[in-house]
């Protein structure tokens, strides 16, 4: 018997589709998680950008093409997509049999400044605030995106791999407070003060100046002592 070659076998397509995330206002009182969304024309709606991988294209070089080419920013390189999963429900695109490699990216608020489409708030559930279904199976990989990224930032039930702002949202030097409240933004829950002071410091070292610390004196209450991650 015969045996058969590889072009007998169905092919599907395959997309990469960007979570998007950042923290706004991340040196401010009161940051917010947010996550991009763009409208889309055909099929008409709303989701992640994302694109096809084109003939002899890699994943990293697809998803490159999609934040130049549909986001409109310039990839650096620092700036690392991470693999969630592949999202494989046959039926997730109406159009084609198609396959995601579904992708999260941190990025700082600046970088997103010039971006195509909207910063949509993330929920307390991690959902998208006063936002309709996306298209195809787009809120399963929002819903992935902000599961991991949560689990970077919860500190409250785990006693190791644990960093200060693992994604580097806060622009440093930060207050040990400016700090919490970023952590408390993307784990949508508050955190209890002393507990997140009392492990954080260890991975910190305090800004000086002739010896002394360096308060910050912008900043309402009380100056506070600033702090870089720990090189």
């Amino acid at each position: 018997m015969a045996s058969r070659g590889l072009e007998s076998y169905p092919r599907p397509g395959v997309t990469v589709d960007l979570a998007l995330l950042t923290v706004v206002g991340a040196s401010d009182t009161n940051p917010e998680l947010r996550l991009l969304v763009q409208d889309r024309a055909d099929p008409r709606g709303r989701a992640l950008p994302g694109g096809f991988i084109r003939e002899r294209w890699t994943v990293a070089r697809t998803a490159e093409d999609v934040l130049r080419r549909k986001v409109g920013i310039e990839p650096r390189d620092d700036i690392r997509p991470r693999l969630l999963r592949l999202f494989d429900d046959p039926d997730r695109d109406d159009r084609t049999w198609a396959i995601s490699a579904g992708h999260s990216v941190s990025l700082h608020e600046s970088d997103l400044a010039t971006a195509a489409g909207d910063l949509v708030p993330v929920t307390r559930a991690g959902t998208l605030l006063d936002e309709g279904p996306l298209l195809f199976d787009h809120d399963e990989i929002v819903a992935a995106a902000v599961e991991s990224l949560r689990e970077r930032y919860e500190i409250r039930f785990r006693y190791v791999d644990i960093h200060p702002d693992p994604d580097g949202f806060l622009p440093e030097p930060f207050t040990l407070h400016q700090l919490r409240k970023v952590h408390e933004a993307v784990v949508g829950d508050e955190l209890h003060k002393d507990n997140f002071n009392r492990r954080m410091k260890p991975m910190l070292e305090p800004v000086l100046r002739d010896g002394e610390p360096v308060l910050a004196t912008n900043l309402r209450g009380r100056p506070a002592a600033l702090y870089r991650r720990a090189r």
